[in-house]
């Protein structure tokens, strides 16, 4: 049974401003400067404690402590705790990937609306040092 997909339209964003690395979000990670836009976002919109379909976004860099990026932004931001939230993760395109991601299951019915988004930031890069191989070699 063939089905024609529903129209999608992008109703309006949110966004912080640029900024260069060790700057003005040199202590913000990505979490806050997610929330923020998002939080940008539903207050525009009044969507403050209203359920949407999905929101899907991520970042490319992201410590442990981003495990869950997408939810805790959705929580943040004053939208309906049954909002649900999918994390993602794509090398320079995790944002463009997340609006495919929601784009495509309003296209095919699976949810009415949904917010996409993204966040980076290399002022906070979990960077990893080995240091000296263990058990040290002399």
């Amino acid at each position: 049974m063939a089905t024609i997909p529903r129209r999608v339209a992008i109703l309006g964003g949110a966004r912080i401003p640029f900024a260069r690395a060790n700057t003005a979000y040199v202590d913000q990670g990505n979490l806050e400067m997610m929330s923020a836009a998002m939080k940008a976002l539903v207050d525009r919109f009044a969507l403050k404690g209203q359920k949407i379909g999905e929101v899907s976004a991520g970042a490319v860099i992201k410590h442990s402590r981003d495990w869950n990026l997408a939810r805790e932004s959705t929580q943040s931001a004053g939208l309906d705790p049954h909002t649900p939230g999918l994390d993602m993760q794509r090398a320079c395109g995790t944002s463009l990937e997340a609006t495919i991601d929601i784009g495509n299951k309003i296209a095919l019915g699976q949810i009415d609306a949904g917010i996409a988004g993204g966040t980076d930031s290399i002022s906070d890069a979990p960077i990893a040092h080995h240091g000296i191989p263990w058990p040290a070699r002399k």
